[in-house]
Parts: C-alpha cells; structure tokens; sequence
C-alpha cells in the first residue's frame, strides 16, 4: 500500500473512532500533525472535510461493497478540485471492508434504549407427589431470560413460571409476532 493509501486509510480510522466510537482525542488538529503534518493547512482541512462527509454517506446509507464501488468511482471520476483519488477510493474500500460490520453494529448498541434479551433456558417441572394427593402429575415451565443492559452494565435475569395454560397462550403470543415479523420482512 502506497503512502497516500495508508495515511488516507489512516485518517478514516480517526475519523470513525470520534464520530462513531467517541474517542475525542482524534480531532481534526491530532489527525494533521500526526498523519498530513507537511501538508498546507487549507489543503489538510479539505480533505479531512470531504473524507468526514464520504464516511458519514456510506455509514448512513450502510453501503454494501458494489454499491461503495460504483459509489467511489464515481467520486474518483470528479475532476473538480478536492475530488477523490483512485488511491484514496481504494483506501476507503479496503478501511470499509474492514470496519464495516463494527461500525453498524457500533450504531445498533447507540440506538438501543432498552435492555435486550440476551439468553432463554428453561425447563419443566413434574410434581409426582404431593402430601394429600398420591399421584399427581402437574407440570410447570420455568422460563428464564438473561437481559443485557447494555454498556457493560451486568445482565438482569428474570424467572417466569408458567402453567400449561399460561404456556399455550404465551406460545401463541409468539406466533402472532412472529407472523408480523415475516409479515414486514
């Protein structure tokens, strides 16, 4: 990978640990001195501003690989001043390659309010026996959901016990939703 490819590659790293990540510490100023210290200072603050706007594009749009090709190669082909290189849209190819799916699923953990379920075990209960009755066979399902708080906060476990009834109507519940899941999809 030639300089300009790396660097380039390098500054859309910083870019998307601040924008995306919340690492402060990459700014605009950081990015120069350590990446494009001999590059002019209105010349750095172009590129830093056309690589922010591309990145923000394809992470908004969550570009898949053919159309960020067509994408880039169209913002390569512009012959305008401050165009992107064939360098620099190889670059952004291979950084999105790789960061990519961290990203989107850095932008789900950002949008999720709300606790998500994180794991379900059950099991089901037999009572044989009790003290006045000889042979009883009463069986109960033990439900328990492990919920993620999310930012490294420790889950929250929830026991349900439900009887048969309490089952049925709760499997039924399930159904419903997921037919409106494939009902969207």
């Amino acid at each position: 990978m030639s300089d300009d490819k790396k660097l380039y590659h390098a500054l859309l790293n910083g870019l998307c640990q601040r924008l995306y990540f919340g690492d402060e510490t990459m700014t605009a100023e950081f990015l120069k001195g350590e990446l494009y210290s001999e590059m002019p200072e209105e010349e750095f603050q172009m590129l830093h501003k056309s690589a922010e706007r591309l990145l923000t594009n394809i992470v908004s749009s969550d570009m898949d690989f053919a159309k960020l090709e067509r994408f880039l190669g169209a913002q390569a082909a512009k012959k305008t001043e401050g165009a992107l290189t064939e360098e620099q849209a190889q670059a952004f190819a291979k950084f999105w390659k790789a960061q990519r799916s961290k990203v989107q699923e850095r932008l789900s953990e950002l949008s999720c309010w709300e606790k998500k379920l994180a794991a379900v075990s059950w099991r089901v209960d037999v009572k044989t026996k009790s003290r006045h009755i000889e042979e009883l066979n009463d069986a109960t399902g033990i439900l328990e959901l492990k919920l993620d708080q999310g930012s490294g906060k420790s889950a929250e476990v929830v026991q349900v016990e439900v009887d048969r009834t309490q089952l049925n109507t709760l499997l039924r519940e399930v159904a419903a939703i997921e037919q409106e899941l494939k009902a969207t999809v």
